[in-house]
């Protein structure tokens, strides 16, 4: 890597778009179901759901935001892992996401 290069300014791969969409996917619609009175599943964002939704968001953004960027930064060392790293990232949480929506159809529905 030479001088004034950062992973920063590498380009996004779709693998890491797909776990921020997914990520942000998920907050807007725990977001949109806590307003129809659902909860977060998750004990330490229910907690901070205590304090607020900003507070709520902000952390939901935070622990999304920092795995992403620490995957992305090893991908300047090791390319091949990080990809593999984050389709798997993106695999369990599409998983989990997906068996949220699928619980909640059968409440909702």
């Amino acid at each position: 890597m030479g001088m004034g290069k950062g992973f920063l300014r590498n380009p996004v791969k779709l693998s890491t778009v797909l776990v921020a969409t997914i990520g942000l996917a998920d907050l807007l619609s725990t977001l949109a179901l806590i307003r129809l009175g659902g909860m977060e599943g998750n004990p330490l964002f229910a907690h901070l759901l205590h304090h607020g939704v900003a507070t709520f968001a902000l952390a939901k953004v935070a622990f999304l935001a920092g795995p992403l960027a620490l995957l992305e930064y090893v991908r300047t060392k090791s390319p091949a892992s990080a990809e593999a790293g984050t389709w798997v990232a993106f695999g369990f949480y599409a998983l989990l996401w997906g068996g949220q929506i699928v619980r909640l159809g059968h409440m909702f529905g």
